[in-house]
């Protein structure tokens, strides 16, 4: 699926934005509205190849939390880094 065309998103209404992010990425938008702290966790790759990824949730002012067992999560199982190092 195909990004949505960038465009500045303040000359867009409230409900264009939603609707284009859910047709997107339905799993975040909820989180997004509701306010609670949300990631999305490099975890490995499917058997084509194409990265994937665990999303986190958590109560609200649970960010702490949610970092802590993102890096417990990188630390069991590293992704595999694709930019080149010397560049930055």
């Amino acid at each position: 699926r195909r990004s949505p065309r960038a465009v500045p998103w303040h000359e867009r209404g409230w409900l264009r934005n939603v609707l284009a992010n859910s047709a997107y990425s339905p799993m975040t938008p909820p989180w997004n509205l509701t306010g609670w702290p949300a990631m999305a966790v490099p975890f490995g790759t499917l058997p084509s190849g194409a990265p994937c990824a665990v999303q986190l949730v958590g109560r609200p002012g649970s960010e702490a939390a949610l970092l802590d067992l993102a890096e417990q999560i990188e630390r069991s199982r590293p992704w595999r880094r694709t930019a080149d190092p010397e560049l930055g």
